[in-house]
């Protein structure tokens, strides 16, 4: 296989795998995203609810600012908040991602040649 067609396979899935990193920060690090996404004084829990009004049994997920008494709010940063912790973990889990691949096809290269 030629070296470009490896290079931009292995960057394509590094940067799927690192939009996926992304897109489920506020899963796996609601406290990072708190600090980005929420007014002061309110924190980001992460609940699953039961829904009816499309099918019965149906699931899912609920992340929003909520205050002490259980309000849920909002920031005028809320786009641009979201965007920078995108950009967090974007950035750190593709260059992981790319290191880790460069690093794998100069070792299979290092151990054919041998």
């Amino acid at each position: 296989m030629p070296r470009s067609v490896q290079v931009l396979t292995l960057a394509v899935g590094a940067a799927l795998l690192a939009f996926a990193a992304a897109a489920t920060a506020p899963f796996h690090s609601p406290s990072l995203a708190e600090r980005y996404q929420c007014p002061e004084g309110t924190t980001l829990p992460v609940q699953e609810y039961h829904a009816s009004w499309h099918t019965p049994g149906e699931t899912g997920i609920s992340i929003a600012c909520v205050d002490a008494e259980g309000a849920v709010q909002t920031s005028e940063s809320e786009t641009s908040g979201f965007w920078l912790l995108v950009g967090m973990y974007f950035l750190p889990s593709l260059a992981a991602l790319m290191i880790a691949a460069s690093l794998f096809v100069a070792l299979r290269r290092r151990l054919a040649i041998r």
